[in-house]
């Protein structure tokens, strides 16, 4: 399918007191049936991730399928200071970003992705609000693994959690005593931890009322998903129109330079393409 242009819209959307910033994308024609919400990933992962997900929004525009990314408040460039936020507060503003991607394309049915820690905020929105299809790209399975990965990248980087090099408390110590903990510059207080930490991609998968089609990408060298994601997987089977890939590529959320990725692009192409097509008479 040759490109086309599309139309691309930056502004912000109005969640209580907060102001999201989002970036819409829009086929040309401005009639898609199928529109993209996309939860983005956390913290480093997010700047890293950036350009390929913007790249996947145009791509999609082009194929007549309308996408939207939202900065959660906090981070980037929405309102909020981060020692602030609390992570219920992201699902309510994904919740609403789905709200105003509908207004924008009142005949489209609303698709969500998320990565990585954006997956769990997916999952738990998909689960709550009428979902044409979810993707999941990499997803972290808890929100218990998402701060233990956070905390663990940390130490590695020789970093404290308090900017105090003399702390070396952990992170769950730090919340324990109502303090705040510092990752790459973002800040997550008790409430956040702890709203988080509850957190759980498949018991939100299994919650929802409607199962909508699922795609589940594996970004990585190996050539097997790994054991944690056995029930996962055997979800994704049990969905029709459902599929579970291992994508041989770099981990576009953990590289340092800005990386693009045709791996990771196409099959969501493919599958948002494919939802979007009428059902073959048999």
């Amino acid at each position: 399918m040759p490109e086309s242009t599309i139309t691309e819209q930056r502004g912000f959307i109005p969640c209580g007191t907060r102001q999201l910033y989002c970036s819409l994308f829009l086929p040309a024609q401005k009639t898609a049936a199928l529109a993209l919400l996309i939860a983005e990933p956390f913290g480093e992962e997010k700047r890293c991730a950036a350009r390929m997900l913007t790249r996947l929004a145009r791509t999609l525009a082009q194929h007549n399928i309308a996408a939207l990314k939202c900065d959660f408040s906090g981070s980037g460039d929405s309102s909020g200071r981060p020692a602030e936020v609390a992570w219920l507060d992201w699902q309510q503003e994904l919740s609403t970003a789905a709200d105003f991607l509908q207004q924008q394309c009142p005949q489209a049915g609303i698709a969500l992705f998320g990565a990585r820690a954006g997956a769990l905020t997916a999952a738990a929105v998909a689960a709550a609000v009428p979902c044409r299809a979810l993707i999941l790209a990499e997803p972290l399975l808890t929100g218990t693994d998402f701060l233990q990965e956070l905390e663990k990248r940390q130490r590695i980087k020789g970093l404290p959690l308090t900017g105090q090099p003399q702390d070396q408390r952990s992170a769950a110590e730090i919340w324990s005593s109502g303090s705040q903990a510092e990752f790459a510059a973002f800040v997550i207080n008790a409430d956040f931890a702890r709203q988080a930490g509850q957190a759980d991609l498949l018991a939100d998968l299994k919650r929802s009322p409607q199962p909508c089609p699922l795609l589940l990408l594996r970004v990585s060298g190996s050539r097997n998903f790994p054991p944690s994601w056995g029930e996962l997987c055997a979800l994704c089977a049990s969905r029709p129109h459902s599929q579970a890939l291992l994508i041989p590529d770099k981990p576009f959320w953990g590289q340092l330079e800005y990386y693009e990725s045709d791996s990771v692009i196409k099959p969501c192409l493919d599958f948002l393409t494919r939802l979007d097509q009428p059902p073959q008479e048999t």
